[in-house]
């Protein structure tokens, strides 16, 4: 498994010491594959992680650039990717990295797969989209991707 030390010694330029402090380390191979993406892109940009943690069963994270680095494709390449690094989370256990799903133990919600999760499934019988600048899309984990999902189906 992926730990945040090799995430911070393989994008160096990307990634402070301590950005992933607050992020399980279930989670760092999808990171990995955020930056394999982002890093090159955004290299020599100003590019910074502000917020890094496990927020609601999810992935909470935001970054910042100069505006005057943000070409469109660039933009485009990373609204792609940050959504795509939010609902992998919902899909993968933060603990171990294997497929997971919510579950729910009084106020506190996260994403495990059955050995890690604690209190009670969380069974939805819709899947988890998100509206994007180009359209609706949903995560697909037998491709590992974005699907386009109608609106109005939403």
């Amino acid at each position: 498994m992926t730990t945040a030390e090799d995430l911070y010694a393989r994008y160096q330029e990307a990634l402070y010491p301590g950005d992933l402090r607050d992020v399980p380390p279930g989670w760092m191979d999808i990171v990995d594959r955020y930056f394999e993406v982002v890093a090159p892109l955004m290299a020599d940009t100003g590019y910074e992680v502000v917020t890094a943690s496990e927020l609601a069963g999810g992935l909470d994270w935001t970054w910042t650039s100069p505006l005057s680095c943000m070409t469109e494709k660039r933009h485009q390449t990373m609204d792609e990717q940050d959504v795509l690094l939010e609902l992998r989370s919902y899909h993968t256990c933060s603990a171990c990295g294997r497929p997971g799903v919510g579950w729910a133990s009084g106020r506190t919600i996260v994403t495990a797969c059955e050995e890690h999760g604690v209190g009670e499934r969380i069974v939805d019988g819709k899947p988890l989209v998100r509206r994007t600048p180009h359209g609706v899309v949903r995560y697909d984990a037998a491709v590992d991707g974005l699907v386009a999902v109608p609106p109005e189906d939403v």
